[in-house]
């Protein structure tokens, strides 16, 4: 169930945080030259987020528990996380045609790297919250007794 959760979660913010890039760009770049968007990438974005969330469940949220392996092991995890996620990226926005030329792919993973490290500090602020609800939830137990 926690699982289900995670992907969720996640899924949910890097979606939003994508449309909201996808947003500015089609308002400050591409409306000033004529473009416009196809009317299946907002689908490819969540389809595209929803592989990443599969990932991101499987390899940093998988049965072995984050005590039983050293920090190099996380740290290994971690670049191998960032690195399939940047090639299901890329390679979804380029057969959706999300980017095109040099200068598309490089924008393109600047933002990447930026929902990346955005997506990772608001699992971290989703954490701290639920930590703070359940130690709150255990004080009120033990005030009870």
């Amino acid at each position: 169930m926690k699982k289900i959760k995670i992907l969720i979660e996640q899924t949910l913010m890097v979606s939003f945080m994508t449309q909201c890039y996808v947003s500015l760009y089609g308002l400050l770049v591409m409306k000033k030259y004529g473009y416009q968007f196809d009317w299946y990438i907002p689908g490819s974005i969540v389809i595209a987020s929803f592989l990443c969330s599969l990932i991101t469940v499987f390899l940093l949220y998988g049965k072995s528990d984050r005590k039983n392996y050293s920090i190099l092991i996380h740290y290994i995890r971690v670049i191998a996380h960032f690195i399939l996620l940047y090639v299901i990226i890329m390679g979804i926005g380029y057969l959706c045609y999300w980017y095109r030329g040099i200068w598309g792919f490089i924008l393109t993973s600047v933002i990447y790297v930026i929902i990346y490290a955005g997506t990772w500090v608001g699992t971290i602020l989703i954490f701290r919250h639920e930590e703070k609800l359940i130690s709150k939830a255990l004080d009120n137990i033990r005030d009870d007794d």
